[in-house]
């Protein structure tokens, strides 16, 4: 008898002796960065300590000496926000990455491709002779965000992520037995049951990225009862893959 321990966020568990379940996921799954880096910039604009002023139009900087409009004054406030436009620019470096690599659509073909591309203008901006003009136009970008927007992301998202993960996804799982095949897909539905004779695999190209942010996680193909069945996102996909065939071997044996 095997015995097989679940790993966070839980893709496979002993569910009785000789079964195997395992869980899909939603691309939730690689947005925990976002909450994470997030928090970060949230602690860092804390200990910073410095406030927003805000000041009427016609007003002008001048190092760290502000000229207002006659007859007015400044607006303190007790927002919180960094002087440095680095916590802002990270924070939205972030969410852009996972947004563009987080669907998993970055892999096999298209990643070769991007990887090219962006090579590609790398050289063109060496050709150019561009790089003084890029890091002139840098100096402009500006991304600032106060400490309640980066909490109110933050903690809405990881709100989000743990439901998502730790409760909604655990109703989605494939069952893995010696002479069966139990899918329950979606919540609501009801359990398909096939016969494990013929089953195949298919484990789709890793990525990069989600090979890291997603703890391990890949897709899978199952042919089985005459069609495809798809179980995305599963983590750490090669140790289930290897498990899941180590039962089916064990069903040939007996």
């Amino acid at each position: 008898m095997t015995t097989a321990v679940a790993s966070a966020p839980g893709t496979l568990v002993k569910s009785r002796p000789h079964e195997l379940r395992v869980y899909m996921h939603t691309s939730l799954l690689y947005w925990w960065p976002v909450w994470l880096v997030g928090f970060m910039m949230a602690t860092w604009t804390l200990i910073e300590s410095r406030h927003m002023a805000l000041v009427p139009a016609g007003a002008s900087v001048e190092g760290n000496t502000i000229t207002l409009p006659e007859g007015s004054s400044p607006i303190l406030t007790p927002i919180h926000i960094s002087a440095s436009r680095t916590p802002g620019i990270t924070f939205v470096l972030t969410v852009l990455i996972v947004l563009a690599f987080g669907g998993g659509w970055m892999r096999g073909w298209r990643a070769y491709t991007f990887a090219a591309c962006f090579v590609a203008a790398l050289l063109l901006v060496s050709w150019l002779e561009g790089w003084d003009d890029l890091a002139r136009w840098a100096a402009y970008l500006h991304v600032h965000i106060n400490l309640g927007g980066y909490l109110v992301f933050s903690t809405g998202l990881l709100v989000l992520w743990l439901v998502q993960v730790f409760i909604v996804d655990r109703r989605r799982y494939v069952v893995f037995s010696m002479s069966q095949v139990r899918v329950h897909n979606d919540i609501g539905e009801q359990e398909q049951v096939y016969d494990t004779g013929g089953i195949a695999f298919e484990k789709e190209q890793n990525d990069w990225f989600r090979r890291i942010f997603g703890f391990g996680a890949g897709d899978l193909r199952m042919r089985v009862g005459g069609q495809w069945v798809e179980i995305p996102n599963v983590i750490h996909v090669g140790r289930q893959l290897a498990a899941i065939e180590r039962l089916l071997r064990t069903k040939d044996v007996d």
